[in-house]
């Protein structure tokens, strides 16, 4: 690049940045008739998560002061980019002059080296203040759980570890280039290998991490299979979109048995209730004659549909033209024959797997106890403090996070695989407000995207006293209670009985469009 183009260059930066700073600052500030009586509103939104959680602040207003200190800063900004050009061409005036008098005019050498040093002065220095100013957000030290100390113990310790690693390895970093910077006539040392500095920055890390690896295990052992050492209270927490549900045992002190197939609108958690049960079988049937009776009035919905798409034309409703094609479409190209059939075989086959389960003795023994007529269900999880519980973590839809993040816990919540947590509550609501507010609560959080409503998937967690916790209990009531009883299920389905025609109707679909 030649000077002429250098040169221009450089102006022309110059002027962008001049004219984007006073465009920002423009937009940002009214430079024109501001007085102190000029107030700026503004409105801060209340958070999208977690509303009880944040005090709202509706408005919030700006001097005329602070006016003048965005003026300042703005100005300053600019003043500091304009310094940062004339010094780039003063040195690129020095290099000229270097290469015209051949005398080095600067020792670049030099100045790099203070400036590395500066650097590493000015960058410990924004160390320490990031951990005295937010150094609370990171070491927690609040946690309300026993577990939870121990692992803000070994958060610390990892933290402390690196953070003299890191100090010591950026000092050596920054200060060698200033003690070791090019001196005249002085010829560096080529220093190729030496097995004693090998081993020592390869043993001590391996010693270090392998007892921090090895306490985390510890840790996690202790966590993961704390229900096999110790007597807890077993608490089910059921997820779904976007909702926690969680079941106590009642006065027997034993979770009834589950199963995804006795899922229903009245039995959402699966609970094997027999009354339930058989009505979910009779609703089954009555679904599964809806789908034949569709299945074989699809010719008659056809040409009902064909009609309405006459009487949409006429009244140029085209919302409802596009929504009748897509239905004759649909019919026309065998979608809906296939779904209906589709629809059939999965109602059998859940009605098959549950009669299986009732004709099988042993099997409707230990599955149809009384141990769930007596559960409860509810929308807000109680604990007793210094209790170990265990949480038996189901999801009805998709992968879910349960998070409780004050009690340490965390576990993913996936279909088709339960999982568990087991923790001691080491501080009761009461304690936690009077650390952080009257308006603190624990919750139990979806801390994994699940869809739209993500951010309202949370569920209140209450610790108190065993005395308040079976105070709480007492009022509670089971799901099942005061619901009517169903009669017995239905004789055993065949999927024989049930089987269509698929190439019969799809002619007479075809015929019929035809026509």
């Amino acid at each position: 690049m030649n000077t002429t183009l250098k040169n221009s260059f450089k102006i022309g930066l110059v002027a962008i940045v001049l004219f984007f700073s006073t465009t920002v600052i423009n937009k940002t500030v009214s430079f024109q008739n501001t007085t102190s009586n000029e107030l700026v509103a503004k409105v801060v939104p209340a958070p999208l998560f977690g509303n009880d959680e944040f005090k709202y602040e509706p408005q919030k207003v700006e001097t005329a002061e602070d006016i003048t200190a965005s003026k300042v800063k703005w100005s300053l900004l600019v003043f500091a980019i304009l310094l940062i050009l004339v010094l780039a061409n003063a040195f690129d005036i020095s290099a000229l002059t270097s290469k015209i008098t051949g005398i080095e005019a600067i020792d670049g050498n030099s100045i790099n080296k203070w400036i590395m040093l500066i650097f590493m002065i000015v960058g410990l220095i924004a160390v320490g203040w990031e951990y005295k100013v937010h150094g609370d957000l990171i070491l927690l030290g609040n946690a309300s759980s026993e577990h939870g100390e121990s692992y803000d113990s070994m958060f610390r310790i990892t933290l402390i570890l690196t953070t003299i690693v890191f100090v010591v390895t950026q000092f050596l970093l920054f200060y060698f280039p200033f003690i070791y910077a090019r001196k005249e006539n002085h010829k560096a040392l080529y220093y190729s290998h030496n097995n004693k500095l090998e081993l020592f920055w390869t043993i001590i890390p391996a010693i270090v991490l392998t007892i921090l690896v090895l306490r985390g295990h510890q840790t996690w052992r202790n966590i993961v299979y704390a229900d096999e050492n110790m007597k807890s209270i077993k608490i089910e927490v059921f997820a779904e979109q976007f909702a926690w549900t969680a079941r106590y045992a009642g006065e027997d002190g034993i979770l009834g048995e589950k199963d995804y197939k006795f899922i229903s609108g009245k039995n959402k958690l699966g609970l094997a209730y027999l009354p339930e049960v058989d009505s979910l079988l009779v609703e089954l049937k009555g679904k599964i004659a809806q789908d034949e009776k569709a299945i074989k009035d699809l010719s008659q919905t056809l040409v009902s549909l064909n009609s309405d798409l006459q009487a949409a034309k006429d009244l140029q409703d085209y919302t409802a033209i596009e929504s009748i094609e897509t239905q004759i479409e649909q019919i026309n190209t065998g979608e809906t024959l296939d779904e209906l059939e589709a629809s059939i075989k999965r109602k059998i086959k859940q009605v098959e797997r549950i009669t299986f389960i009732k004709n099988d003795k042993a099997l409707f023994a230990s599955t149809f106890t009384s141990a769930s007529e007596d559960d409860i269900l509810t929308q807000e999880i109680h604990l007793a403090l210094g209790e170990p519980v265990t949480f038996l973590f189901r999801s009805r839809d998709i992968i879910h996070s349960a998070w409780l993040p004050h009690f340490r816990v965390q576990m993913n919540v996936v279909p088709g695989m339960p999982t568990k947590f087991t923790f001691i509550p080491s501080k009761t609501t009461a304690e936690a407000k009077n650390e952080n507010g009257k308006d603190f609560e624990y919750y139990l959080f979806c801390n994994k995207i699940c869809g739209s409503s993500h951010y309202n998937m949370k569920m209140k967690v209450v610790v108190e006293t065993k005395a308040e916790l079976e105070d709480w209990m007492k009022k509670q009531k089971p799901a099942f209670k005061d619901l009517p009883v169903v009669l017995s299920a239905p004789a055993v389905m065949k999927s024989d009985s049930t089987k269509i025609s698929k190439d019969t109707t799809k002619i007479a679909i075809k015929k019929m469009a035809m026509r």
